[in-house]
């Protein structure tokens, strides 16, 4: 898949994989709206860009509101004639052991991290039928191996999984879903979670964001952050007994960390 000339969206374009995207992405002659919550970021960071290939327009928007994303829709569509490539990146970090009832704070998550993506797909889907759009959503390996501290993260993910397992099975042919499935990205997302530490496998935003470009460029549905986690996962389904020891030490990695008092965002 050819990217010069395609008309993107991307949510969560200020920080983390997303502001990497949109830098990766820069370097082409497309056309994107880059969209965050923080109207000021946005503008510095799309301010940032200026003399690049891409024509760039900053849109403020919180995805997990349905009349904004609506809005968003109708801005994508009314400054750039339709939408090729939508990037369902924004999420809610969230870490916390699993402890009091909070209703609204799972509540809150399930609609950045599911709702919002999942009506993004069928909005695509209804406003393009039958095109050859592509929707690209962020998941997390966290999404196949739980570990301690990230419950309602990783439910969230798992759920993107099996809508996009099942979407894939009742759409082949129209429209694309692509999943990603970076490690722990390096970035503000730890420190919005409330200072989690970062899991004992982790990536810089720019070289995920590059390994996702590469990934929608050569057609793949699924892109992994690292060439390490396909071979993860299959030896996790063939020796599952290897996961639990991996998350014991994960747990360990983490108590260190917050031990230490380390700091483990850039």
């Amino acid at each position: 898949m050819h990217l010069e000339g395609e008309r993107i969206v991307i949510t969560g374009a200020s920080s983390g994989i997303g502001r990497a995207l949109l830098d990766e992405l820069s370097r082409r002659p497309v056309q994107v709206v880059a969209v965050g919550r923080d109207e000021a970021r946005l503008a510095d960071v799309v301010a940032a860009l200026a003399g690049s290939r891409a024509r760039v327009l900053p849109f403020r928007c919180d995805v997990a509101v349905q009349e904004e994303v609506d809005a968003l829709f109708a801005y994508a569509v009314e400054q750039m004639g339709g939408i090729d490539l939508f990037f369902a990146n924004a999420g809610f970090a969230y870490w916390e052991p699993i402890g009091a009832p909070d209703w609204s704070g799972t509540e809150a998550i399930f609609r950045t991290n599911v709702i919002s993506p999942i009506y993004a797909v069928e909005k695509m889907a209804a406003l393009f039928p039958g095109g050859a759009w592509r929707m690209v959503i962020t998941s997390s390996i966290l999404g196949r191996v739980g570990l301690e501290g990230y419950g309602r993260y990783s439910a969230t993910k798992a759920a993107l999984d099996r809508f996009a397992e099942v979407y894939r099975l009742e759409n082949r042919g129209r429209g694309r879903l692509v999943m990603v499935y970076p490690l722990a990205v390096r970035s503000r997302f730890f420190r919005a979670a409330g200072g989690a530490p970062v899991p004992l496998l982790s990536q810089s935003p720019e070289a995920a964001a590059q390994r996702i470009v590469r990934g929608i460029e050569k057609g793949r549905e699924t892109i992994y952050g690292s060439w390490i986690l396909p071979p993860m996962l299959l030896i996790d389904r063939l020796l599952p007994f290897l996961r639990r020891w991996y998350q014991a030490f994960d747990a360990w990695y983490a108590r260190r960390q917050r031990g230490a008092g380390r700091d483990n965002n850039e």
